[in-house]
């Protein structure tokens, strides 16, 4: 991820809409909704898709808030003492996938009061969607 894209990350607002809250024991698509400054072209851009997927057991639930993102270039978050460039309610976390199980990413975001947890490939690796498990709180 380079300086310019970093950067970037610090003006998300992000948007969940789902139909209904329950705790998940097969896939639920998630549609996430994007907000961005987009400083080339000056307008706030927003961006809408049906491109992720609800982990087992957790909550199916409305989530919204700034997107932060993990310091010291330690973008996995697999530290336990990782911290954010975000934490002010609402916020989500921004993990990249790797080094680590997705339930230690979800712990490491949920010690920093995260609303919500958003993991993702890394870029080389494709855009395959796959649904995780994280059976802890």
């Amino acid at each position: 991820m380079n300086q310019e894209n970093k950067s970037s990350w610090f003006r998300l607002l992000v948007s969940f809409t789902f139909l209904f809250k329950i705790t998940v024991s097969f896939p639920v698509n998630a549609y996430v909704t994007v907000h961005y400054y987009n400083e080339t072209s000056n307008y706030t851009t927003t961006e809408t898709c049906e491109c992720g997927v609800y982990g087992l057991a957790s909550p199916v639930a409305n989530a919204m808030g700034t997107v932060g993102i993990p310091k010291n270039n330690n973008y996995q978050a697999c530290d336990y003492n990782t911290e954010f460039t975000s934490t002010e309610k609402p916020w989500i976390a921004l993990i990249e996938r790797g080094n680590c199980t997705f339930s230690e990413k979800i712990q490491t975001a949920n010690r920093r009061n995260a609303d919500a947890v958003v993991i993702y490939n890394v870029p080389e690796t494709g855009n395959q969607t796959i649904q995780m498990a994280n059976f802890g709180k």
